[in-house]
């Protein structure tokens, strides 16, 4: 009994250790920029539709990152250090209750993550009206739509919105066309606003149509949808104050009304 326990200890800090230099490797090679762009030039070589199936993965992934710099091979080589950090821990010996706590962490960072990008989220779709608006009186004053959102670039602002629009005119800087910059927004930010918006711009640009006067359209539409879910939620709040008031408040107040007399007639008194 005894040499099995020492046996059962000697694999456990030998796993222990293997899994923490395997760690210290993790972090080594999350830091190594070979490796990503190693990554970059694989995800080049994928077929097409896998190539457009990571892109908007890691376009969405990276709503959170006002600065967009989440490409799609940094995505893929943070995919496999995961995974090269994942598998030993789970096919080393070491106990169950270990393995439980390694998967609870990754649950807990990934939800973790998945709240910060829905509150990026919320942020830009709270903000798109005003930016809408702002983009709206550039055009409206004679600027192109490239010259409007270089205006909106270099303007000093913390606006999620606007960052997001700064993001689209250095695509276009680069290189891209208004449609493939107006798709990535669209990845990032997957809501009917920025479909919308997209859809008007591209129709402006193939048309010739004025976009200053559907942008504002479109925000002051945005407004009122806004509007219209604050009143919902307002609504809500007595249907959801329903729970709290019969299992919490409704409980109580019954026994302190009904509590005196079932205990009288427990001690068999009379009134």
């Amino acid at each position: 009994m005894h040499a099995d326990w020492m046996l059962w200890t000697a694999l456990s800090v030998v796993s222990l250790a293997l899994t923490s230099g395997w760690g210290l490797l993790f972090w080594y090679g999350t830091r190594q920029q070979n490796l990503v762009t190693l990554c970059e030039r694989a995800v080049q070589h994928l077929p097409l539709p896998i190539q457009e199936r990571i892109q908007r993965i890691a376009q969405r992934q990276s709503a959170q990152y006002q600065s967009g710099g989440y490409s799609a091979g940094r995505w893929l080589h943070r995919l496999i250090m995961q995974l090269l950090f994942i598998s030993p821990a789970l096919l080393l010996p070491l106990p169950l209750m270990y393995k439980l706590a390694l998967l609870s962490l990754l649950l807990i960072r990934w939800l973790v993550t998945e709240q910060r990008r829905r509150r990026y989220m919320h942020l830009v779709l709270s903000q798109w009206p005003s930016t809408l608006d702002m983009l709206s009186m550039l055009l409206q004053s004679g600027l192109s739509l490239p010259a409007a959102l270089h205006a909106l670039h270099s303007v000093p602002s913390n606006l999620a919105s606007i960052s997001e629009l700064a993001q689209l005119h250095r695509l276009q800087q680069g290189g891209a066309t208004i449609a493939e910059a107006l798709g990535v927004l669209c990845q990032r930010i997957p809501h009917s606003w920025i479909n919308v918006f997209a859809g008007a711009v591209l129709q402006a640009q193939q048309t010739g149509g004025a976009l200053a006067h559907t942008l504002r359209n479109q925000a002051d539409q945005c407004r009122q949808q806004q509007l219209l879910a604050a009143e919902k939620r307002a609504q809500e709040v007595s249907v959801k104050l329903m729970l709290p008031l019969i299992f919490c408040f409704f409980p109580v107040t019954m026994l302190l009304i009904l509590g005196p007399i079932l205990i009288r007639f427990s001690i068999g008194g009379e009134w």
